[in-house]
């Protein structure tokens, strides 16, 4: 066992556990350990690398823990000083969902459910662990966050590059005055965060980036890259989504997302150290795509 499953076997008192790291391509935001207790019951902890993925993270699960498949709650430990915050919760059976293995049942029943997702209004737009402070629009909070995008990438990328994405911004932020919201977003539902166990959805998991936006939003991660995977689900996806709720008109405004998307992966690899090591063909994948984008 390492040093950090030792420290949080200690936090959580559970000194007889068996601590077991999960290593896979998509454990980039935080650190995730199978736990195995005495008694054979398997539970997963998931540790926040920053404050607000936790807190955003335990909302979630609590706020949908009635209405929604999603991993319930053992125990926590909030983040500190020299700690970070971390998440005990359910192990739900099954296998990360692969597009590839879409069915159209499976596919139908994601779409059904992110629209359950987007059901659940707000009364503005930013973090939902912070309400008093929401914002009336989505210009101001999609800005904030596309500037920060910018600085985290203007070492980084040439300045002819982030100049020409930030005239595009300039140019097609009239979009963000029609979107549809303010809702509760997951910003990063894709198979990858669907638990399956054979034709069944076990739960929505990683709600780390959840905040108060817009719908459009949620269907950026599936333009993104992973309908050109299997294009036969997309039909049945927007079909289980409408049975519950208008799909939005997100053509127009999807290209600004897509941008917004590929920019923020580029930005958070390279700060993290992993674009030119274990997450080079993520980096390369995003720094194409903006490079196509500019042509």
């Amino acid at each position: 066992m390492d040093n950090l499953a030792a420290l949080y076997q200690k936090r959580l008192s559970l000194l007889n556990a068996t601590f077991t790291r999960i290593e896979h391509e998509d454990a980039i935001v935080a650190t995730i350990y199978r736990v195995a207790l005495s008694d054979g019951k398997q539970l997963i902890l998931k540790i926040c690398k920053l404050p607000r993925h936790y807190f955003r993270e335990v909302y979630c699960l609590n706020y949908f823990a009635s209405n929604l498949p999603v991993p319930r709650i053992v125990q926590t430990v909030p983040p500190e000083r020299e700690i970070d915050g971390a998440i005990l919760m359910e192990w739900l059976p099954g296998t990360v969902l692969k597009i590839a293995d879409f069915t159209k049942d499976l596919a139908f029943e994601m779409g059904s459910l992110l629209a359950r997702i987007h059901l659940h209004s707000v009364s503005g737009y930013g973090e939902l662990i912070d309400q008093k402070n929401l914002k009336p629009n989505a210009r101001f909070i999609f800005g904030m966050k596309f500037e920060e995008i910018i600085a985290e990438c203007a070492d980084h990328l040439p300045v002819t590059m982030i100049k020409r994405c930030q005239r595009y911004y300039n140019s097609h932020l009239n979009l963000l005055d029609s979107v549809d919201g303010p809702c509760i977003v997951h910003r990063d539902f894709r198979p990858g965060n669907v638990i399956v166990d054979g034709h069944e959805i076990q739960g929505i998991i990683d709600w780390c980036s959840a905040v108060a936006s817009f719908a459009e939003e949620d269907f950026c991660c599936m333009e993104h890259g992973q309908w050109s995977n299997n294009p036969s689900s997309r039909k049945p996806f927007m079909d289980g989504y409408a049975a519950i709720r208008p799909v939005p008109e997100y053509e127009a405004i999807m290209p600004l997302l897509r941008l917004s998307k590929a920019l923020h992966i580029i930005g958070f690899l390279v700060k993290s150290g992993t674009g030119d090591k274990s997450q080079a063909r993520l980096y390369k994948s995003n720094r194409q795509f903006v490079e196509n984008f500019l042509v």
